[in-house]
């Protein structure tokens, strides 16, 4: 088991994907949403929700066993501010999903990790606390290169329309420790690497609607339906 000092690895993992934001960001993704410009009397943007769950390491990975989910929580923090989901983290502790288990309703080991390989206990978690989408993911890969001081992590996720159980867009990203880091410790070098695949991750799940949106869109209008409204956010969002 590999033990490391997990408030260190998230300060980094965000730092680093801040910095990141900054190159593979477009102009309209913004640093973590925070200082997109707003015109005035533009209609307030339509949302989804979408629950993140904690990412599941790959065995081969040899990884820190909270890394996944660290990976996990700082895309959920820098997907905080954004005009497509209202986005929260998963875990066990939420309301909806306690109240299930008190009522017998699941049972505990249906609401732990391993997600990844599970996507109908996901989309049965997610229906509890009324997800419009699910966002479950894998670190599939890791190398260390100790005489380049270098990293890369490689990471697989599945967005999943709770509705369907189908998944709407699935992606693989590589993040890479920047040229010319000036750290020489491993946990330093990996978490750089994990911030640049976060940051590569939030902008390919926001580049554009996913087809399954489309095709919802599409087909209200067909209806002579309007926009779609904006959700109410769930209970348990508040633990966002």
């Amino acid at each position: 088991m590999i033990k490391v000092d997990r408030r260190r690895l998230l300060v980094s993992i965000g730092l680093v994907t801040l910095i990141a934001m900054m190159t593979v960001g477009s102009a309209d993704a913004g640093i973590f949403g925070l200082f997109k410009s707003k015109k005035k009397g533009s209609a307030p943007a339509v949302t989804q929700s979408l629950v993140i769950f904690p990412f599941d390491n790959a065995s081969a990975t040899k990884l820190p066993d909270t890394f996944g989910e660290d990976v996990a929580s700082a895309l959920h923090s820098l997907m905080f501010s954004n005009d497509q989901y209202w986005v929260y983290f998963y875990t066990d502790r939420l309301a909806p999903i306690k109240r299930a288990k008190d009522d017998g309703a699941i049972k505990p080991q249906e609401t732990t990790p391993p997600f990844a390989e599970d996507t109908e206990k996901c989309v049965t978690l997610a229906k509890l606390l009324a997800a419009d989408y699910l966002l479950v993911g894998s670190v599939e890969d890791y190398k260390m290169d100790t005489t380049n001081k270098s990293a890369q992590v490689t990471i697989s996720v599945n967005l999943v329309s709770t509705k369907t159980g189908k998944v709407a867009k699935t992606l693989l990203v590589t993040g890479r420790t920047p040229e010319g880091s000036s750290t020489g410790e491993e946990e330093d070098i990996r978490a750089l690497a994990a911030g640049d695949a976060v940051a590569k991750l939030k902008v390919q799940l926001l580049e554009e609607e996913s087809s399954a949106d489309k095709e919802s869109e599409s087909t209200a209008k067909k209806n002579g339906g309007g926009d779609t409204a904006p959700i109410s956010m769930p209970a348990a969002q508040s633990a966002k």
